[in-house]
């Protein structure tokens, strides 16, 4: 128990379960010092870290002006050169979802931002983490100026909103958002925008709102709120002070602007469910792909991704049969640790071949599902290419065209032949090449960023001529041209240049043409049967639709003649740029905190718990100070003082430690005693995948042990190890796992170094299935089983809301023990708001439960089973705890016993 408090886990997952973060491969990290930031990245991506320093220090000097302030320091910026190397980094131990374009980090203030390929969005990230940096550096600044302390912060959509706002200009996919929340009426008001935190449309609220004051009384008033921070005690008051309305009326205006402003649009557009037929039940399903074949008795299937409760996967649907086929289930293996669900489209042949893009441990792959023989029938990687998109086959079916990243982090066009294996690079420069298919002649239709506006994030369409490797453009304007599908009728493709992303025909003639006119977007078209088959947006998510159309009735679309100029990023250089040296760790404190418990026997216990860490946080360092005394006689002797350093560097993790901890006990088998230890110990752990690890830990320490009830002691040297295998596959909601499988299985063994005695001996198994049934509705099982043998065994306690429920949670205390729950858990109460003198308080998603449990805990021989049943309700406080209320019925399997037991505990559900 002690080492468990001292030793805080290796990896970021190594609790009893967990996901893990992998750190596949070691980088050279290097600085790079500039007037306002250090710049950390490695050998591979030093071109990118010119850019980030030049866009850095342009957007430093455009904030700085706007917040009317000045950070007093080198601002740490950590980049990545892919996101696939930006999940593995140390420097939070969240899991990152892919989702995730950057982040800061408010300890030591570190941005943290992965190159996803675009450089204007790279820029653009770089700027929207440094408003945050900004922002919390402005706050406690003002506060101190006045000598007074920040109770209180800004509310998360705020924050958000102002990064967007002050980092990009509005754009379509904005525009999509808010059209979506307007014409649906699902617009909040103002003080219901905390319920959104968290989730992407949380930014575009923000993002609208900080739009609508900028626009209406003045872009100075957003800085100004900080400068009256320190006059108020709450953000609404702060706003109220500064704008001159309260944050309710101005909200009232700004949904009232939204609706004058996008229900207009119904006027000349529509709507995708009024006009169109979906073809997939009501889910996130995106990158249709019409397959040519006869399968199952029907010839209309139609591939696509799809994200269904929480996993990504790849499906086939046939619209006129109602067949659906479950293709590849994602997000579960590390054959298939992610889709790449909105980034990377799939590609078809007419025999049944469907070819996509997964990550697989370190890298993407390209790989082959035939429809007829239900299975992966080929698997292609290429070990100088981590990141894949948007492979598509060539007419014959021979070879694969796509877009490709090595650790530079640039996107590439490649082509791979089927045949013969071989791969050919056919673009190699800074520009974003990706969605490439291959026309009816063999040339490669691609959309990039290399266009005259690509430097402000804008993609056109062009064409790569397999003979002499000429690229010409196709399409040109400060638009995004994306998703091209060859036709017989020319190409088909989604662009934004009229509001939201609609679909548009470049025809073989001549001419662009208008395809679709809806309100909330159109995107990844392609043709089907004569029909247009498309991904739109509406209602909060994607959905696959159709819709008929005739090719020769479209409205044409007056275009500028396609031309391009290429275009090169900012670097810093001169004298802006003070050098580059190689990375030294340089540790820092992370967190220092007091911790006081009591205790009902042994009263208070004080002590101070601290951890450094490098930059990178690649390593640690734990620090344990605690005291146990409980008379000022014993005060010297009772410290307890632990050092542990840890190593997450490679993929290996490691750490190791020394301590010395003085405890005293009570149990109901050997009364009040006390033992001393002090030792060294080591740990090790392996990440497999991000889903399963191996484990062992080493403890080698002297033990002296006192038990006044037999007057007697013990001194001895004892040898521990334990070994344990993980698995955690598990998809959580707000009170706990949904859906997926947890397993631990440990053993361990103490003896003595002397004797060889054995003194301790234990073995435990806890397996746990989730069954989902809905998309917040599971049946959870759990088999725990643990027993102990050995001079001095180790005994656990069963009982209370997290085990055997209904019963204390000290009411059984063995050595061996077995435990069997079963759980429904269903949604109870979406959101429930109460009423007090200060304002209402909402509690979202309250889940309800019904269980049974079964367990026993014995010593020598088996005496019974003990059981449980009844129900519960899982009230969650955001994303920091769960509250947990259970009534149970006790039972010995013989009889009931009378009347109800009532617990209350927190805690996620198991």
């Amino acid at each position: 128990m002690a080492a468990l408090l001292l030793l805080p886990s290796v990896a970021s997952g190594q609790f009893y379960f967990g996901k893990n973060k992998v750190q596949y491969q070691p980088f050279n990290w290097k600085v790079l010092a500039t007037p306002h930031f250090r710049i950390y990245f490695y050998d591979q991506e030093s071109d990118l870290a010119e850019i980030a320093a030049a866009a850095a220090e342009e957007s430093y000097d455009l904030l700085a002006d706007k917040f009317n302030h000045h950070i007093f320091r080198k601002i740490p910026l950590i980049i990545y050169s892919a996101p696939t190397f930006f999940t593995q980094t140390n420097v939070t131990p969240t899991l990152l979802p892919e989702s995730v374009a950057g982040f800061t980090e408010f300890y030591k203030g570190r941005m943290v931002v992965p190159f996803n390929g675009s450089i204007a969005d790279f820029q653009r990230v770089i700027r929207h983490e440094l408003v945050h940096v900004f922002t919390f550096d402005k706050i406690p600044s003002v506060m101190s100026q006045h000598r007074k302390l920040s109770l209180y912060g800004p509310p998360l959509w705020f924050t958000e909103g102002l990064a967007e706002f002050w980092s990009r200009e509005w754009d379509s996919e904005a525009d999509m958002v808010m059209a979506d929340m307007a014409l649906e009426g699902n617009l909040r008001p103002i003080h219901e925008l905390e319920y959104l935190s968290g989730t992407f449309f949380m930014y575009k609220y923000g993002e609208s709102f900080c739009h609508f004051v900028a626009d209406n009384y003045g872009e100075d008033k957003l800085q100004v709120i900080f400068d009256n921070w320190w006059k108020t005690k709450t953000f609404r008051q702060v706003f109220k002070l500064t704008v001159g309305k309260s944050l309710e009326e101005v909200g009232a205006e700004w949904v009232y602007h939204l609706k004058k402003k996008y229900f207009p649009e119904l006027k000349d557009s529509d709507l995708p469910e009024r006009v169109s037929t979906p073809l997939a039940e009501k889910l996130f399903a995106v990158k249709p792909l019409p397959l040519n074949i006869t399968y199952r008795g029907a010839s209309d299937w139609i591939a696509y991704k799809a994200n269904k409760l929480g996993y990504s996967g790849l499906y086939m649907r046939s619209p006129s049969t109602d067949q659906e086929v479950t293709l590849v289930k994602g997000e579960r293996s590390p054959a298939f640790e992610s889709l790449h669900l909105l980034q990377s489209k799939i590609s078809g042949t007419d025999d049944g071949r469907i070819v996509f893009v997964s990550k697989r441990y370190e890298r993407d792959v390209l790989y082959v599902y035939n429809v007829f023989e239900e299975k992966i029938t080929e698997t292609f990687e290429f070990p100088k290419l981590y990141q894949l998109l948007s492979p598509t086959w060539s007419q014959d079916g021979k070879s694969i065209v796509f877009s490709g990243a090595s650790t530079r982090g640039y996107h590439d066009l490649y082509l791979f032949s089927v045949v013969d294996s071989s791969l050919k690079r056919l673009t190699d420069d800074i520009y974003f090449d990706t969605e490439p298919v291959i026309d009816l002649d063999g040339s490669i239709v691609f959309s990039s960023d290399r266009c005259s506006f690509g430097y402000a994030g804008f993609s056109n369409l062009f064409r790569l001529s397999l003979a002499d490797s000429t690229i010409t453009p196709l399409t040109y304007g400060r638009f995004n041209d994306r998703a091209p599908f060859i036709s017989e009728e020319g190409i088909l493709f989604s662009s934004d240049r009229v509001g939201v992303t609609n679909t548009y025909l470049l025809k073989r003639g001549g001419g662009l043409h208008r395809v679709s006119n809806f309100a909330t977007g159109a995107f990844d078209p392609c043709l089907h049967d004569g029909k247009l088959v498309f991904s739109g947006y509406q209602r909060f998510g994607f959905n696959l639709f159709s819709l008929p159309l005739d090719t020769t009735d479209l409205e044409e679309v007056q275009v500028e003649e396609p031309q391009y100029t290429l275009w090169s990023p900012t670097r810093l250089g001169g004298d802006e740029e003070e050098g580059v040296v190689d990375y030294a760790n340089e540790f820092s404190f992370d967190i220092a905190q007091s911790a006081i418990s009591y205790d009902a026997v042994f009263g208070t216990i004080g002590g101070f718990q601290a951890v450094f860490s490098d930059m990178l946080g690649n390593q640690m360092y734990y620090v344990l100070l605690s005291n146990s005394a409980s008379e000022k006689s014993e005060l010297l002797e009772s410290f307890n003082v632990g050092v542990t350093y840890i190593n997450k560097s490679h993929r290996i993790n490691y750490g190791i430690g020394a301590y010395h901890l003085y405890d005293e006990h009570f149990d109901d088998y050997e009364g009040y005693y006390s033992e001393r230890q002090s030792g060294v110990q080591g740990l090790v752990s392996y990440p497999i995948s991000k889903f399963s690890r191996v484990e062992t830990s080493m403890f080698a320490r002297h033990s002296f042990k006192k038990r006044p009830l037999f007057q007697d002691e013990r001194h001895a040297i004892l040898a521990t190890n334990y070994a344990s295998i993980i698995h955690d596959n598990s998809l959580w909601d707000i009170s706990g796992p949904l859906d997926g499988i947890r397993a631990n299985a440990t053993v361990g063994l103490t003896t003595d170094f002397y004797s060889g005695r054995i003194f301790n001996r234990l073995a435990f198994v806890d397996l746990r299935n989730y069954l989902r049934i809905r998309k917040y509705s599971a049946f959870a099982t759990r088999a725990f089983g643990f027993i102990s043998s050995g001079e001095e065994p180790q005994r656990i306690y069963l009982g209370g809301s997290w085990s055997l429920r209904g019963y204390d949670r000290r009411e059984f205390y063995a050595r061996k023990v077995l435990l069997f729950s079963n759980e429904l858990r269903f949604p109870l109460i979406d959101n429930l708001f109460i009423g007090f003198p200060f304002g209402p308080v909402g509690f979202q998603a309250i889940r309800g439960a019904l269980f049974f449990d079964a367990g026993s805990a014995w010593n020598d021989d088996f005496d019974r089973f003990y059981g449980s049943f009844g129900f519960g309700a899982r009230v969650a406080l955001g994303y920091m705890a769960v509250l947990r209320f259970d009534f149970s019925k006790k039972t010995d399997f013989q009889k009931l016993e009378p009347g109800m037991k009532f617990d209350f505990f927190f805690g996620w559900n198991f």
